[in-house]
């Protein structure tokens, strides 16, 4: 590549993994963003503390458009005209049509928040995490008519803390994510486009998002399950339990041996479950 020639790239991506994705490519002296294509906000981010994808943009000088459908009318508009030569997709939740995936000559990558094969889908912590997986991680994958179904790029694995929430491991895959860039535009950096590794789809399963009610804890029947239950749905959908006609919202716990009475026990700050020597505090949500 010539020393004045840069990559053209237009972002589609969410806050999140929108955020450490976009940082890192305006470090790269390789790149240059068009545009990022995102969605606006009027609450804050529930996952983690992070400022909301368009403050970063305005901050950054980057010219960004929120809450347009991507695929059609003005925001196809708006993309055909960056004439992009690679589109990176770091969490967006509009599924792309033929028309946007043959539009950049160097295609459609997407970081997908797991190991695939393994958990396609809007929600791969919740299920990893539910699952009690020890690792997992970032897939760069080209985007394909087959969700999440394309040739990989790069993929790294980390261990999952054994205390992480869906929050804490969405952003520590965030930061994963945005160290990955500096070796995804390398392998893009010629303005050739890099074969990639296909998937056994064999191995594939599905990470749907998790239903509102997921997260009610009595349906479980023993700590174990409520164990992960906690971790996989915190903060959202978020986890509560039915006590005495009235739902309390839970978002803490700890596993602790007992040696009273069987049953759950209300107290000001938490709920206890005793089933026997295993036992699980559960904090009640604070206001």
């Amino acid at each position: 590549m010539s020393s004045h020639r840069t990559l053209n790239v237009a972002l589609l991506a969410l806050t999140g993994f929108g955020n450490t994705v976009l940082e890192a490519l305006l470090g790269d002296a390789r790149v240059r963003v068009g545009a990022v294509f995102t969605a606006g906000y009027d609450k804050p981010f529930p996952y983690y503390p992070e400022r909301p994808l368009p403050e970063l943009c305005d901050e950054r000088r980057i010219r960004y458009y929120h809450d347009l459908e991507v695929c059609a009318g003005e925001g196809m508009g708006r993309l055909c005209d960056l004439s992009p030569d690679l589109i990176i997709v770091a969490t967006f939740e509009q599924i792309l049509r033929e028309n946007i995936l043959g539009l950049p000559p160097l295609g459609v990558v997407n970081f997908h928040p797991s190991l695939l094969p393994r958990y396609r889908g809007r929600c791969p912590t919740n299920a990893a995490l539910f699952n009690d997986e020890r690792v997992t991680g970032v897939t760069v994958h080209y985007v394909t008519k087959q969700l999440d179904g394309g040739d990989i790029l790069l993929q790294r694995a980390i261990a999952i803390n054994s205390r992480d929430t869906d929050g804490q491991l969405r952003r520590t895959l965030a930061r994963l994510a945005g160290s990955m860039v500096p070796s995804l535009i390398g392998m893009f950096a010629s303005f050739t486009k890099p074969a990639g590794r296909p998937q056994d789809h064999s191995l594939a399963s599905p990470a749907p998002k998790p239903a509102a009610d997921a997260g009610y804890l009595e349906r479980a029947t023993d700590v174990d399950t409520i164990r992960r239950m906690m971790r996989a749905f915190n903060p959202l959908p978020g986890t509560s339990i039915g006590v005495g006609g009235r739902r309390v919202t839970v978002d803490r716990f700890e596993l602790f041996r007992a040696y009273g009475p069987t049953g759950l026990h209300e107290y000001n700050d938490a709920i206890e479950l005793i089933t026997g020597p295993q036992a699980i505090r559960l904090f009640k949500k604070v206001r």
